[in-house]
């Protein structure tokens, strides 16, 4: 029996990975059109805080979500690489959130 590679997964059942790929595609998707968002609105309003909302928000939820995805796919990088690669975005992302909450943009 001939199995494509789009169904071949490693340590667990084939409809689990593709809807946790699935959901990981919603969350990055989703993340990117609040960034857009959050982008127009500095377009229009010249509010600096809303441009830091929007790099932000792309660094914690956009960048992590590709970060996760990406690096093991195209990379032999140690898991534990990719983590802190992940995790360093989202802290830069809420560093920028809190400054565009708190700080004088």
């Amino acid at each position: 029996m001939y199995v494509t590679p789009l169904l071949t997964t490693t340590g667990g059942d084939p409809l689990v990975g593709l809807l946790v790929f699935l959901g990981q595609t919603l969350a990055f998707l989703l993340a990117c059109w609040i960034v857009l968002r959050a982008y127009r609105g500095y377009q229009d309003s010249s509010a600096a805080a809303l441009l830091w909302l929007a790099i932000g928000i792309a660094l914690l939820s956009a960048a992590p979500t590709m970060t996760r995805f990406l690096l093991p796919t195209l990379t032999d990088l140690p898991s534990v690489t990719v983590q802190v690669v992940a995790t360093t975005g989202e802290l830069a992302g809420l560093l920028a959130i809190l400054y565009a909450i708190f700080g004088n943009p």
